[in-house]
């Protein structure tokens, strides 16, 4: 399908999951974009189509909390001015959070939601303009698509995730944002990676063991040095976190317990009064004798 996608990546299950896709790299049928939005728009609503009217997911963006497909091809298509025919007109993104993130936000399509509009507020920043600008979230013409299902490899557990399109210009119209530019004073994508990790860290106050990116680069990029101290820290904050586990584990066992004998005391005594109660009533009948 031209200018259509098959959007099904390789998303790890185990760790948070950023990636600006780059068509020509990702996914089994790769999508250009460099002509409308259109296909991809469409394709991302069609998990709505097997959806009751009350549960479908429309695209959302940190103005609108509902847009239409066709809202969205209109603001992308038309954010356009000053890209030279055959250039990327629109650039996509995967939010994807890990299993145990997920359960640390309970699961919250608002608060993922929310979440989405930061990394997008990171994305703007990691842009560094020859003139020193530094863009904001404000400045992106950009809408997102919360799915809950992944394309042909569903995992076990919740699988919701968010895909953006952004659009390769500016508000104004004057500034090409290319996040897949081979220019790392240009935009950074790693840094950017990370950035979103974190915010996610701060935003909801999750106690993040390891970064698996972090660890990626250390031992790809560190010198000797910084290895050891990256991976003595980690080993130190992993036997805390392993400990504080253990002892909430032997509180909880302890509280079921102490509950448990609690529960069995009070069963024991209620038992008691009524076994009295039923012998005072059984001797009581016995002195009014028969009954004529």
């Amino acid at each position: 399908m031209k200018n259509g996608t098959n959007c099904r990546y390789n998303l790890n299950p185990d760790t948070m999951y950023i990636k600006v896709i780059n068509p020509k790299l990702h996914g089994n049928t790769t999508f250009s974009n460099t002509g409308s939005c259109r296909n991809l728009a469409n394709y991302l609503g069609k998990e709505n189509e097997k959806l009751p009217l009350d549960e479908k997911e429309l695209f959302f963006n940190n103005k609108e909390a509902e847009l239409s497909s066709n809202a969205v091809i209109k603001m992308i298509d038309n954010n356009v001015k000053g890209i030279a025919k055959g250039r990327t007109r629109f650039h996509s993104l995967v939010i994807a959070p890990d299993a145990e993130e997920l359960k640390h936000i309970k699961h919250d399509s608002k608060a993922l939601k929310d979440y989405t509009s930061e990394v997008m507020r990171q994305y703007a920043k990691s842009f560094n303009l020859k003139n020193g600008l530094e863009l904001g979230l404000d400045d992106l013409v950009w809408a997102a698509k919360l799915e809950k299902e992944r394309n042909g490899e569903n995992k076990n557990g919740d699988n919701m995730h968010v895909h953006v399109i952004v659009s390769a210009r500016d508000k104004e119209q004057n500034t090409s944002l290319s996040p897949n530019v081979n220019n790392k004073q240009r935009f950074n994508r790693v840094q950017f990676y990370l950035k979103s990790e974190r915010a996610f860290d701060k935003m909801f106050d999750y106690q993040r063991i390891e970064s698996r990116l972090q660890t990626d680069q250390m031992r790809k990029y560190g010198s000797l040095d910084e290895r050891e101290r990256y991976f003595a820290e980690l080993e130190l904050k992993q036997q805390k976190h392993q400990s504080a586990q253990q002892n909430s584990l032997n509180t909880n066992i302890l509280q079921n317990l102490v509950q448990g004998a609690d529960s069995g005391s009070s069963k024991g005594y209620r038992e008691e009064i009524d076994y009295s109660k039923y012998r005072k009533i059984k001797k009581r009948n016995k002195k009014r004798g028969p009954k004529l």
